[in-house]
């Protein structure tokens, strides 16, 4: 009786079992017949046509918008606020959308889109506009084994592209903004002026060498080098961030600024087209300075704004600290000695062998000894 109900319950799991496995097999049968019958969409879009992009990405238990949009020739943020795009990633973004071409179908059916995140909660969504052409709308979701889930307009289907589509859209704000404070040549900067509490510090180029300039205290041990990196150090600077739209200039500490640093640029001059055309005239330096405020909420930040905009940057308190130099900063670094030559092995000492440490003119009695030896070898020898 005992063994009669041993069966029955084996034969229940094993009809269970069966049950599973075909409805598995009846749904990958679909999947595979839908994967080999449907056509693959083709994606094309064209760079230079392409006027806009809204993208939507998961945040939080929202979402965040960020809208690019080509404005004479130039990207610019246009939503939530106004400001200037970081073209290297616009341009980054322009290239995975002319690349993206469908490799297959992954699934077809919705209830597999939260797995794919290529549903409404977890996708990225970019919607392309191409002046007045119909706009393209991609869903980028998952990115697994070389391949990224991605969902076209409103086709059902899962498909699967190349590569690491969605990483160049997946960014904050922060990140599309252009956070370059200056963007010029450092062999360009003619003049550089540090002011803070650290001290007043002028510099001019001469001659392709930076030398104090009038009225400047002389540094002893001054290290012309040592200027050059400070100068690259400005030319080029790019924020960690940008201050929240509350934080004012006085809040930020910038009314009356910690330290200021100023930067006399040359301006290149225009060549004549021909030599009927006039010699161009001079054009006078462009000067950019820049004013460190107070610190952040965090103590490894501080506030920086150009004189010339109303951005108010956040940088790393390394690179205030930079632009913030005392004397020292200039001075050239003590060298350490040369190191000692090795002591050239004395004729006739086995290799290997460790040789003492003896002054140099009871060394080179020795070595006149045996060179002495030598000779008197030799001569007996013939």
């Amino acid at each position: 009786m005992q063994l009669r109900k041993n069966r029955v319950a084996i034969g229940a799991v094993a009809f269970v079992a069966l049950l599973a496995a075909t409805i598995w097999a009846v749904r990958t049968r679909d999947d595979a017949s839908t994967d080999e019958a449907a056509e693959l969409p083709s994606i094309e879009i064209d760079e230079e046509t392409v006027t806009s992009l809204e993208i939507t990405r998961p945040k939080g238990d929202g979402s965040e918008v960020v809208v690019l949009s080509k404005v004479d020739g130039e990207w610019r943020v246009s939503v939530p606020l106004e400001a200037d795009a970081d073209r290297n990633n616009v341009q980054s973004a322009l290239n995975r959308l002319t690349e993206m071409t469908p490799k297959g179908v992954v699934a077809t059916r919705p209830e597999n889109y939260a797995r794919l995140e290529v549903d409404d909660a977890k996708a990225v969504k970019v919607v392309v506009h191409s002046g007045e052409a119909t706009p393209v709308q991609l869903r980028l979701g998952k990115y697994s084994n070389g391949v990224t889930m991605v969902r076209i307009g409103d086709r059902p289907e899962v498909f699967s592209v190349s590569g690491s589509v969605r990483f160049p859209f997946d960014r904050d704000l922060k990140t599309w903004r252009n956070r370059r404070v200056t963007d010029v040549q450092a062999d360009t900067v003619q003049e550089i002026a540090f002011d803070s509490g650290n001290g007043s510090f002028r510099f001019r180029r001469e001659q392709g060498f930076w030398v104090p300039a009038e009225k400047q205290r002389p540094i002893k041990n001054f290290d012309s080098k040592k200027v050059e990196g400070l100068v690259s150090t400005a030319a080029r600077l790019t924020a960690s961030d940008f201050a929240p739209s509350e934080v004012s200039a006085a809040r930020a500490g910038l009314n009356e600024p910690d330290a200021t640093i100023t930067l006399r640029v040359a301006t290149p001059v225009k060549e004549a087209s021909d030599e009927a055309d006039p010699a161009p005239a001079a054009t006078e330096p462009v000067v950019i300075m820049l004013e460190i405020g107070d610190q952040t909420d965090k103590d490894t930040e501080l506030y920086l704004r150009r004189n010339d905009g109303e951005t108010i940057y956040v940088v790393s308190k390394y690179l205030a600290d930079r632009l913030r130099p005392d004397a020292k900063a200039f001075v050239k670094s003590e060298e350490a000695p040369p190191p000692t030559p090795p002591t050239p092995p004395m004729q006739g000492m086995p290799q290997g062998q460790q040789q003492p440490q003896l002054p140099p003119e009871v060394m080179k009695q020795l070595q006149e000894q045996i060179r002495q030896q030598q000779q008197q070898q030799e001569r007996q020898a013939r």
